[in-house]
């Protein structure tokens, strides 16, 4: 089961969120309370991070570990379905979200009716 954590995407995303937010290696480093050297070790995957070390990372660079074990049998379904309709919504222009904001309206509507009536 070892074989389904790619620590090489964690170490990119680990990096990727670290730029995001303007920090440098050693900055990182200081804010969890490891070396600098770890810090890049973990980022080209040199090292395994531990769970402990990557929930700091994540806590201090404001990601879910969701966001780290994206691809992985580890990473929470809801996550990756919230992640693929805020993608769609984000290509979406204002008429087209205010359509889709309709339609999910009806749809709610529509559940609730459902549930109304097998609750009768």
């Amino acid at each position: 089961m070892e074989d389904a954590v790619n620590y090489a995407r964690i170490g990119k995303r680990v990096k990727l969120a670290r730029v995001e937010k303007d920090l440098t290696q050693a900055q990182l480093a200081r804010l969890v309370g490891c070396t600098n050297n770890s810090i890049s070790h973990i980022e080209v995957a040199q090292t395994k991070v531990s769970l402990p070390m990557l929930m700091q990372i994540a806590h201090v660079l404001e990601k879910d570990l969701d966001y780290f074990m994206q691809e992985t049998p580890y990473v929470s379904r809801s996550w990756v379905v919230d992640r693929e309709i805020a993608n769609k919504l984000d290509q979406c222009n204002a008429s087209t979200l205010l359509a889709v904001s309709k339609i999910l309206d009806a749809l709610l509507d529509c559940q609730q009716s459902l549930n109304t009536e097998q609750n009768a």
